[in-house]
C-alpha cells in the first residue's frame, strides 16, 4: 500500500458539554437522546444573529452557550445538560436574542419549572425586548469551560439522504494518489495529488491537465466561476489561467517544506493555507492576476498545519500533535490535545467550518474535535477502531462527513455521534469535498494489482 508522502493520513464517544441542536420535528427531538433532554420552544419577533441560551442552576451558576446564523423564530432547542450538572440542578432557562452583538430581546421558562433527573419534557420561551438578563455581568466569567454549552446551527434539511458511492473514471487510468478535491459548480471539479497530478471533471469523466510541477499537490480550492488554486511543495501555489501559473510571491518556503491546503477567504482572491513551523499563509489580491502572501503564526514552531477552514471572517487551523488554533479578527488563539494525540506522527489532518462558530476536525486513532461557543470540545473517537481520518467537509445542515483508511465514509451528526456509511480495506480515502449533501467527491487511492489506482468516488441518491 501506498505511503502517503510526508502525512500520516486514522478515530466514538459522547462530548461531555451540554448540547444545544435546533430541529424542525419537535416531536422528535429528544427521541435519540438517552438521559435528560429538553425540548425547548423559543417564539417572539426576530430575526436574530445570535441566540444565548443559560441553564440558571441553583447553585447561582449559569451554564451558557451560543447558536449563531440567521435565526428566525419559531424554533425547537433540544437542551441536553453538561454530564457533571443533573437536570434536576436546573432552576430555569433563559434566552437572549442578539443582532451585531446587541441585546434585543430576552424571555425565560415559567417560575414552576421543573426538570427531573433522565427525563424529557417540554417547556416554551418567549422572547420580549430590551432585555434585561445581561444587565452588565459577563456570564463567561463565571462559567467552568468544561460545562460551556455545544451549540449547534439549525438543521433545515430533514433527515440526512441515502447516498450511493460510485466510483468515476479518469482518461488514462493514472496511478497516483490524489490528495484533494475542490468543485465550483459543474464545470469546475478538480482533484491534485502525487507527481504533480491535476485532474479535472466532465460530465462523470476525469482527465488530467498539464502540470506545472512533478512535487506533490496537497490541496485545491478557490471561488466559483471565479478561480481556482492549488497548493504542494516550492514556490507552494500555483493559480489556475490558461495553463497553471506560479502564484507565490511572498510565500517563502524553506528546503523539502510543503503547503498542505488550502481554503477560499471571505473576498475573491483571499485565500488561506497552511504549511510548517505552525504558519498559516495568507493570500491578498484579485482572481484574474497573482497575488501576495504573508504568513502568521497560527500553531506553535515547529508543529505543521495540515488543515484550514474558513468561515464568516473566522480561520481554522489544525495540524501535528494534536494543535488547533482560531483567528477571530487579526489574532490566533491555540489550545492541543494533548492526551488523546500523544504520539509525535498524531495529527489533525482536516478541518471544515459551518459558520463562524462552529468547526469540526478528524484525525489520529478515529479521533475527531469539534468547535463551538468559542472553545474546542472533548476529542470523541469516531471509529472505535482507531481508524485514522484525512478528511472532512460540513453540509449547511450541520452533518459532517469524514473520510480515512479503509475506504472509511462516516456521517457525524451534530454531536459527533458516527454513522458508518461504507468500508472497503482496497481504498484509501484522503478528502472529500460536497456541493451539496447529494453530490459529494471523495479521492484517494485503490490498492489493485498489479497496480494501483486514483480513485474517485461520487456520493450521490
Amino acid at each position: 500500500m501506498t505511503v502517503l508522502s510526508a502525512k500520516s493520513w486514522g478515530r466514538l464517544a459522547l462530548l461531555s458539554a451540554l448540547t444545544l441542536t435546533v430541529s424542525c420535528q419537535r416531536k422528535a427531538v429528544c427521541d435519540d437522546v438517552v438521559g435528560s433532554c429538553l425540548a425547548l420552544t423559543v417564539s417572539g419577533q426576530g430575526p436574530f444573529d445570535e441566540l444565548r441560551t443559560e441553564l440558571v442552576l441553583q447553585t447561582g451558576a449559569n451554564s451558557v452557550g451560543i447558536t449563531s446564523g440567521n435565526i428566525d423564530l419559531p424554533l425547537t432547542l433540544r437542551v441536553v445538560p453538561p454530564a457533571d450538572i443533573s437536570s434536576m440542578m436546573v432552576s430555569g432557562v433563559t434566552v437572549t436574542g442578539l443582532l451585531a452583538g446587541s441585546s434585543q430581546a430576552s424571555g425565560a421558562t415559567d417560575a414552576n419549572f421543573s426538570w427531573p433527573t433522565g427525563a424529557h419534557i417540554e417547556a416554551s420561551v418567549t422572547l420580549k425586548g430590551p432585555s434585561p438578563v445581561d444587565a452588565g455581568v459577563d456570564d463567561m466569567s463565571i462559567i467552568d469551560q468544561g460545562s460551556l454549552p455545544d451549540l449547534a446551527m439549525p438543521d433545515l434539511a430533514g433527515p440526512p439522504p441515502t447516498l450511493r458511492w460510485t466510483q468515476e473514471t479518469a482518461t488514462g487510468n493514472p496511478r497516483q494518489i490524489l490528495y484533494a478535491v475542490w468543485s465550483g459548480g459543474s464545470s469546475q471539479t478538480f482533484a491534485v495529488g502525487e507527481s504533480g497530478i491535476i485532474l479535472t471533471r466532465s460530465g462523470s469523466n476525469w482527465s488530467g491537465e498539464a502540470s506545472p510541477t512533478t512535487s506533490d499537490l496537497h490541496g485545491v480550492g478557490g471561488f466559483a466561476a471565479n478561480g481556482t488554486w492549488t497548493v504542494g511543495g516550492t514556490p507552494g501555489a500555483w493559480r489556475r489561467a490558461a495553463t497553471w501559473t506560479g502564484d507565490a510571491t511572498g510565500l517563502t518556503l524553506q528546503a523539502g517544506e510543503t503547503v498542505w491546503s488550502v481554503a477560499a477567504g471571505g473576498s475573491p482572491g483571499e485565500l488561506w493555507a497552511g504549511s510548517e513551523n505552525g504558519k498559516v499563509w495568507r493570500r491578498a489580491g484579485g482572481t484574474g492576476a497573482n497575488g501576495t502572501w504573508t504568513s502568521e503564526q497560527a500553531l506553535p514552531g515547529g508543529t505543521r498545519v495540515y488543515g484550514v477552514a474558513y468561515s464568516g471572517g473566522t480561520v481554522f487551523a489544525v495540524g501535528q500533535r494534536g494543535w488547533v488554533g482560531v483567528r477571530r479578527g487579526t489574532t490566533w488563539t491555540n489550545y492541543q490535545y494533548a492526551t488523546d494525540f500523544s504520539g509525535v506522527t498524531d495529527s489533525l489532518f482536516g478541518v471544515s467550518a459551518q459558520n463562524a462558530d462552529t468547526a469540526v476536525a478528524v484525525g489520529s486513532k478515529g479521533f475527531a474535535v469539534r468547535y463551538s461557543a468559542g472553545s474546542w470540545r472533548p476529542a470523541v473517537k469516531i471509529n472505535a477502531a482507531g481508524n485514522e481520518f484525512n478528511g472532512v467537509w460540513t453540509a449547511p445542515s450541520g452533518r459532517s462527513y469524514a473520510v480515512g483508511y479503509n475506504g472509511l465514509i462516516v456521517r457525524l451528526d451534530q454531536n459527533l455521534a458516527a454513522t458508518q456509511l461504507q468500508t472497503d480495506v482496497s481504498q484509501t480515502l484522503t478528502a472529500i469535498f460536497g456541493l451539496s449533501e447529494t453530490d459529494i467527491y471523495v479521492v484517494g487511492q485503490r490498492v489493485r494489482l498489479p497496480n494501483n489506482e486514483s480513485l474517485i468516488l461520487h456520493g450521490i441518491p
